[in-house]
């Protein structure tokens, strides 16, 4: 599930669009990209919209949950959170602190 955490959603958005924008591209595209070059190209279309599409993003831990919801619904009993977010430290709190129990209640 690609997650982009920050304290300021603009500045999670920002992140996951400048690190991990080939994720919006689908599987196919990805594989047969052979280098970084091809990646940007590749990828250059793509904007903020497109990124709030494809991740949860901000500091609300009711984005995450939502997001996630949705797998488990889908029947999903394993979820993998992918961070695109600026700070992997802050994320880590955030999750210990706002979003592990929330995610556990899902079932």
């Amino acid at each position: 599930m690609p997650i982009a955490w920050a304290t300021d959603e603009e500045q999670a958005v920002r992140a996951a669009r400048e690190t991990s924008r080939w994720a919006i591209t689908g599987w196919k595209v990805m594989s047969e990209l052979p280098n970084p070059v091809n990646f940007d190209a590749a990828t250059s279309w793509v904007e903020d919209h497109h990124v709030r599409q494809q991740f949860s993003v901000g500091p609300d831990p009711e984005v995450h949950v939502a997001k996630a919801r949705a797998y488990v619904e889908a029947g999903y009993d394993h979820i993998v959170m992918q961070n695109a977010g600026p700070d992997p430290d802050g994320f880590l709190d955030f999750f210990a602190g706002d979003l592990n129990a929330r995610l556990r209640a899902l079932g």
